[in-house]
């Protein structure tokens, strides 16, 4: 799952998608986000299907059940930017812990959902090296991919290996509330 992720890397989103931004070291659900479609938009992470008569929030989408689920059904395909993600590691002994799954800074372009009011970002099971963390990580799309995804709404090898880096980060982006990069450093 992924109920957090970054877009700090203001002079990288100018260079590659040429759209200005404000830093955000702690994007949370509800907020506008930048999606793809694939023109440069703004969109509230966490569809609500067009027929609900109440916000549903859906942040995350899984790809395994993508086409069969009806709150997804009329959803179009969409790139979501992005330049790292957060999830909770559960243990026995203490606390969750966050960690930071990034790419030294460069964009990551997450597959994602969307209609006319909000979006959500489609996941896979995690990689090998990843589970260790969360089972189940966002589905990040490759130049091609993204061609394909957005075109025929469809990947075909969800077992795609990404070069990633971890690390342990403070509570501090536990807090919605906190948007600074002490969010992503590591402890």
């Amino acid at each position: 799952m992924c109920g957090r992720f970054t877009l700090h890397n203001s002079n990288k989103v100018k260079e590659k998608i040429g759209f200005e931004i404000a830093p955000n070291y702690n994007i949370v659900p509800s907020n506008l986000i930048l999606i793809l479609i694939p023109e440069p938009i703004f969109l509230y992470w966490g569809l609500t299907p067009e027929w609900a008569n109440k916000p549903m929030n859906l942040i995350n989408a899984r790809i395994e059940t993508l086409k069969e689920k009806p709150a997804f059904k009329n959803s179009k395909p969409c790139i979501i930017v992005s330049d790292g993600w957060f999830e909770w590691k559960k243990s026995n002994t203490v606390e969750k812990m966050p960690f930071y799954i990034h790419n030294n800074n460069k964009i990551i372009y997450f597959a994602g959902i969307y209609n006319n009011k909000s979006c959500s970002i489609v996941t896979k099971e995690a990689n090998p090296n990843l589970s260790n963390i969360h089972h189940r990580q966002p589905l990040i799309l490759s130049k091609k991919e993204r061609r394909t995804w957005i075109n025929e709404f469809e990947i075909k090898n969800l077992n795609q290996f990404q070069k990633l880096h971890c690390h342990r980060v403070g509570k501090h982006v536990n807090s919605p509330k906190n948007n600074s990069l002490q969010c992503i450093e590591a402890i």
